[in-house]
C-alpha cells in the first residue's frame, strides 16, 4: 500500500512537472507582446521608496519615505515581427511624504516634468534601448528606464543573466501560471558601486539586497501590472544593529486601452525608426547611470567648516569621542578640497597642527599630500618641531586605504633621490614604512611597475644594509607580498643576530596563514624544535604561532604536546606553548575537541608535572566588549625571562561574525635587564623557576615600544640603549610621571558606495569612522627596595558617521547616524625582586557608554512648495566596569605582593 501511495505522488509530480513545461513551452512560443501592436495603453505608475529601522519597530508617525505618481500613456508607434518601438508619455505627476501629524500626508504637484515622451525599442520582445530627449537630466532619464526595465519579460525556468536598469543580474523566473509571472534578481552589478571600501572586513560594511519582479498578464499575453520591490540592508559589518534598511516599489498598473488612434511611423526596420527620432533625442543604454546630485556637499569651504570644530579639536580632545567625531565630519568635505585651501588652513591655524596633519593624512589626496610636505619639508633645513609633525601626517597616511597613486610615486622618488639626510634618519624610516603599507593596501596586480620597483628596492636594501636590516624587514611586514616570503625566511633562519631572526619572524607572523606552503611549514617546526641550530625564545614563539595559525592537524599537535614532556629546560617557552593551546581551545570548539582528544592519548603529558604553570609567561585573550556595544577582544602576550618581561604585546580586535581586525596593538620589548634585579629565583616557599637557556653573548641593555596601527606597524620608538641611559632615567626619574607615547586620531571605517534602485532613484551611502588615542605610562624603579612599578593607561574616543541618501528630482530621504564610544583600559604591572622574583599584572577597564544618534529626514524639492520633515532618535548602551583575571599563577603573585599592604 506504501509503495503503491509512493508512486501515485511520483507520477502526480511528475505530471505537474510536465504541465508546467508544456505551459512554459506554448507560452514563450507565443508571440504576444505586453504591449499590444497597434494599440494605445494607459497605466498609473506608482513609485515609493522609505527609510526604515533595522529593528522594524516604527508607527505611522515614525515613517519616512515618499510616495511618487504619474499617469502613463504607452503606445505603440511602430512595429514588425518581434520588434517594437512605444511612444511612453507622463501626465498629472505628484509626490507625496507622511505628515508631521499622524494619518497627515503632504502632496505636492510636479509642474515642472517635461511635456516631452520617451521611447523603448524592443527587439525580440526585451526593451533594449531607451530614446530620451538631450535635455533630460539623469533623475528622470534613470525613471524612464525603470519603466523599461518592467517590460523585460522572459519565460524560462534556468537562472541566466540579464542586462536592465540594474546593470547585468541573475535572474531566475517562476511561471506560476497562464497569466502569472515571478522574476528574482540577485548579484546586479549597480547594486555595488564602490568609490571607496576598506580591505578588513571587519571595518566594512554589510549588505544585503534582493528584487523580485511580480508580472500579471491578460490570457494574451498582454501587461495587466508589473510590480517590483526591493529591499537593500546596509548595516556595519561590526555593528549589524546600525545602518539603514531601504525599501522600493515600483508599480505599473494597466488600467484602460486608450482610445485614441495611434499613428504608425513610416519606416521599414526599427533602426531607420529611431534615426527619424534623433533630431532632438539621444539613444541610452537600459543600464542606469548615478546621479551624481545625491551626494553633493553643501556649498560651504573647509575653512569655515574647521573653524565650527575648533574646540573638539583642540588637545585636551584627544582620546576622546568628540575629537573622532569631528575628524569624521570634516573628511568629505577635506576631500574635495584643493592644495591652495589646505595650505592657507595649515597657515592660519599652526596652533592645531597635530590635529590637521592626522586628518590631511586620512584625506589621502595628492592635493592634501602636497600642501603638507610643502608647509612642513624644507630639506636639510628642516626643524625637529617640522620633521615631528610630517611623521605623524605619514603614520595617519599609512592607515589609508584608498591613496592616490601619484602619492606613492612620490614617496618611492624620495626614497630614490636620497632627498632625506642621514640626520633625518627617522623620517626616513617613517616613509619607507609609510610607502611599504600603501602599496599593499593600494590591492596592485602582481604585475604591477610600482609594486615590482618598492618590493626589489626593499630587498635590495636588506641584502645590503646589515645595519638597517630590521628597518627593511618591518617594510616587508607592511608590504606583506608573497614573493617575499622565502627571503624572510632565510634571514629568520640564517642570520646570527638575534634581532634579525626575530624581527623576520615578526614580518612572517603577519601573513596570512594561506600565503604559506608545506615546505614554509617545516622551517618554523625546524625554528621552534631547534632541529639544526638554537633560536632565541622570542623567534620560538613567534614560529609557533605561525605554526598554530596555519591550523595543526592531529598529528602535528601531538608533537606540540609531546615537546612539553620532553626534555627541555626553557620552562617559559613550554608555558607559552601551553597557555596558547588553552586559549585557541577555549575559541574554537573543533580545536577543543582535538585538543582533549590528544591529551586523553598521553598519559605522559596528561599530568600535574607537564600541566602545571611553571613560567611567569602569559597568553590570554579576554572579552572587553559585546553586543549591543561592538564586539571587541583583547589579546595580551606577555614573555617573561628571568623573571622580567622580555616581549609583551596588547591587541585590539574588532570582530565582526567570523572576521575580525586588529584596531590598536603595543608591544614592549626589553634585553639585558635581567643583570639589574639579579638571579633570585626563589622566594618563600616556592617552587624555583629555572631560568630559560642563556645564548652565547651579552645582550646590550635594551628597552623600545613597538606600535601597530590597524595592521601598519610605526617606527619603534627605543627608551633607552645601554646600561649608562638606562642608569640616567631611573636616577633621574625622567619616567616617573605620565608620559604621553602614542596621540593620534587616525581613520578606522571608510566607505562609500552607490546603488541604483528600480526605480531609478540613485543611493548614496558613507560611512567614515576615526578613532582618537592617548596613550600614556609611567614607570617607577627602585635599586633600594629591589621593587618596579609600570601604569600604561589607553584612552581611545571613537567615532562613526553614516549618511544613507535615496531619492531622485523631486524628493529625496536621508539618514544620518553617529556612534560614539570611549573605551579606556589600563594595565599596571608590579615587580619586586628583594626576594625572589614576583610579578604582579592588573588589567582593568572601567565603565563606557556607547550612544547611536539617528536622524531621519524626507525632503519634498523642486515643487511650488518645499516640504521636509525630520525623525531624531538616541539610544544609549552601558557597560559595567570590569578587571579581568589573568591567571592562577598571576593571582599568587599579586597575593603576596600586597600580601602586608
Amino acid at each position: 500500500m506504501q509503495q503503491r501511495r509512493q508512486t501515485n505522488q511520483n507520477n502526480n509530480s511528475s505530471g505537474m512537472k510536465f504541465c508546467l513545461l508544456l505551459l512554459v513551452t506554448c507560452f514563450a512560443t507565443s508571440s504576444a507582446a505586453l504591449i499590444p501592436h497597434g494599440t494605445q495603453q494607459l497605466f498609473e505608475l506608482q513609485s515609493k521608496v522609505s527609510l526604515e529601522q533595522l529593528n522594524g519597530e516604527q508607527s505611522t508617525s515614525d515613517e519616512v519615505n515618499y510616495n511618487f505618481e504619474t499617469k502613463v500613456t504607452v503606445s505603440s508607434v511602430w512595429s514588425k515581427d518581434e520588434e517594437q518601438l512605444l511612444e511612453i508619455h507622463l501626465s498629472e505627476s505628484r509626490v507625496r511624504a507622511p505628515g508631521k501629524v499622524k494619518a497627515q500626508l503632504k502632496e505636492r504637484v510636479i509642474s515642472s516634468l517635461p511635456d516631452r515622451p520617451f521611447y523603448i525599442a524592443l527587439v525580440k520582445g526585451q526593451p533594449e534601448q531607451v530614446i530620451a530627449h538631450t535635455s533630460r537630466d539623469q533623475s528622470l532619464l534613470n525613471l524612464e528606464r525603470g519603466i523599461a526595465s518592467l517590460l523585460q519579460l522572459r519565460l524560462s525556468s534556468n537562472s541566466e543573466t540579464e542586462l536592465d536598469i540594474s546593470g547585468h543580474c541573475r535572474v531566475k523566473y517562476n511561471v506560476k501560471s497562464a497569466t502569472s509571472v515571478v522574476k528574482t534578481k540577485t548579484d546586479c552589478a549597480l547594486w555595488d558601486l564602490r568609490a571607496s571600501y576598506h580591505p578588513e572586513q571587519a571595518l566594512s560594511v554589510a549588505q544585503h539586497s534582493q528584487e523580485q519582479v511580480e508580472y500579471e498578464l491578460t490570457t494574451a499575453g498582454a501587461l495587466l501590472r508589473a510590480e517590483s520591490t526591493e529591499t537593500h540592508r546596509l548595516t556595519l559589518a561590526a555593528k549589524p544593529d546600525a545602518g539603514s534598511l531601504v525599501r522600493g516599489n515600483l508599480r505599473l498598473q494597466h488600467v484602460a486601452e486608450g482610445e485614441q488612434h495611434v499613428q504608425q511611423l513610416e519606416h521599414s526596420t526599427l533602426e531607420a525608426a529611431i534615426a527619424s527620432l534623433l533630431e532632438w533625442y539621444r539613444v541610452f543604454p537600459l543600464e542606469a547611470d548615478v546621479d551624481g546630485a545625491i551626494s553633493e556637499l553643501k556649498e560651504q569651504t573647509l575653512q569655515e567648516q574647521f573653524v565650527r570644530h575648533v574646540e573638539q579639536l583642540n588637545a585636551k580632545h584627544v582620546g576622546k569621542s568628540s575629537q573622532a567625531l569631528a575628524y569624521a565630519q570634516l573628511l568629505p568635505l577635506a576631500r574635495i578640497t584643493k592644495q591652495a585651501q589646505f595650505e592657507e588652513l595649515l597657515e592660519s591655524h599652526s596652533q592645531l597642527a597635530d590635529q590637521l596633519v592626522d586628518l590631511l593624512g586620512a584625506v589621502q589626496t595628492f592635493d592634501a599630500h602636497n600642501a603638507t610636505v610643502a608647509h612642513f619639508f624644507r630639506g636639510s633645513a628642516t626643524t625637529r618641531e617640522s620633521l615631528q609633525l610630517l611623521e605623524k601626517y605619514l603614520q595617519s597616511l599609512a592607515v589609508a586605504t584608498h591613496p592616490q597613486r601619484e602619492i606613492l610615486e612620490q614617496l618611492f622618488n624620495w626614497l630614490q633621490q636620497d632627498r632625506i639626510t642621514a640626520k633625518q634618519s627617522h623620517l626616513r624610516d617613517s616613509v619607507l614604512q609609510t610607502l611599504a603599507t600603501l602599496t599593499r593596501q593600494s590591492g596592485f596586480e602582481v604585475n604591477d611597475p610600482l609594486l615590482q620597483q618598492i618590493r626589489d628596492h626593499l630587498l635590495d636594501g636588506l641584502a645590503s644594509d646589515s645595519k638597517d636590516a630590521t628597518l627593511y624587514i618591518r617594510a616587508l611586514q607592511n608590504l606583506r607580498d608573497p614573493l617575499t616570503i622565502d627571503e624572510l625566511l632565510k634571514q629568520a633562519t640564517q642570520s646570527e643576530q638575534h634581532k634579525i631572526s626575530v624581527a623576520a619572524l615578526q614580518a612572517l607572523k603577519s601573513f596570512p596563514a594561506s600565503s604559506f606552503a608545506t615546505s614554509h611549514r617545516l622551517q618554523f617546526e625546524s625554528i621552534f624544535y631547534q632541529r639544526r641550530r638554537r633560536f632565541d625564545s622570542s623567534a620560538r614563539t613567534l614560529a609557533l604561532d605561525v605554526l598554530l595559525e596555519m591550523r595543526p592537524n592531529a598529528e602535528q599537535l601531538g608533537q606540540l604536546l609531546d615537546y612539553l614532556a620532553s626534555n627541555d629546560r626553557q620552562f617559559e617557552i613550554k608555558t607559552y606553548v601551553l597557555q596558547k593551546l588553552r586559549m585557541l581551545a577555549e575559541i574554537c570548539p573543533r580545536f577543543r575537541a582535538m585538543f582533549r582528544a590528544a591529551l586523553v592519548q598521553r598519559d605522559h603529558v596528561n599530568n600535574y608535572n607537564v600541566l602545571g604553570q611553571k613560567g611567569l609567561t602569559t597568553v590570554l585573550t579576554r572579552q572587553l566588549s559585546q553586543s549591543p556595544a561592538f564586539n571587541e577582544t583583547l589579546l595580551s602576550t606577555q614573555e617573561v625571562y628571568q623573571g622580567i618581561l622580555k616581549r609583551g604585546s596588547v591587541e585590539f580586535l574588532l570582530h565582526a561574525g567570523r572576521d575580525r581586525a586588529s584596531s590598536f596593538k603595543l608591544g614592549v620589548y626589553t634585553a639585558g635587564l635581567g643583570s639589574l634585579v639579579g638571579d633570585g629565583d626563589v622566594d618563600d616557599g616556592n617552587d624555583r623557576i629555572p631560568a630559560d637557556d642563556e645564548l652565547e653573548g651579552e645582550e646590550t641593555v635594551t628597552a623600545g615600544m613597538e606600535i601597530s596601527v590597524q595592521g601598519a606597524q610605526l617606527r619603534p620608538l627605543i627608551f633607552f640603549t645601554g646600561q649608562t641611559e638606562l642608569m640616567g632615567h631611573v636616577w633621574g626619574g625622567s619616567a616617573s610621571d605620565s608620559t604621553p607615547a602614542y596621540q593620534a586620531t587616525t581613520l578606522a571605517q571608510d566607505h562609500e558606495q552607490y546603488i541604483v534602485l528600480a526605480s531609478g532613484a540613485t543611493l548614496h551611502w558613507r560611512v567614515l569612522g576615526a578613532r582618537s588615542v592617548d596613550l600614556n605610562g609611567k614607570v617607577g624603579f627602585s635599586l633600594w627596595n629591589r621593587n618596579a612599578q609600570t601604569e600604561i593607561q589607553q584612552n581611545t574616543g571613537s567615532a562613526v558617521v553614516g549618511h544613507i541618501a535615496v531619492g531622485f528630482t523631486y524628493a529625496k530621504l536621508v539618514q544620518d547616524f553617529t556612534l560614539t564610544h570611549e573605551p579606556k583600559l589600563s594595565l599596571q604591572a608590579d615587580l619586586d625582586f628583594y626576594s625572589g622574583i614576583k610579578l604582579c599584572m592588573q588589567l582593568q577597564r572601567p565603565e563606557q557608554l556607547l550612544t547611536y544618534s539617528n536622524v531621519r529626514s524626507v525632503y519634498l524639492q523642486q515643487v511650488e512648495k518645499a516640504y521636509v520633515k525630520h525623525l531624531r532618535s538616541k539610544i544609549t548602551h552601558k557597560s559595567a566596569g570590569r578587571t579581568f583575571a589573568l591567571n592562577q599563577k598571576n593571582n599568587e603573585m599579586c597575593n603576596m605582593i600586597f600580601a602586608n599592604s
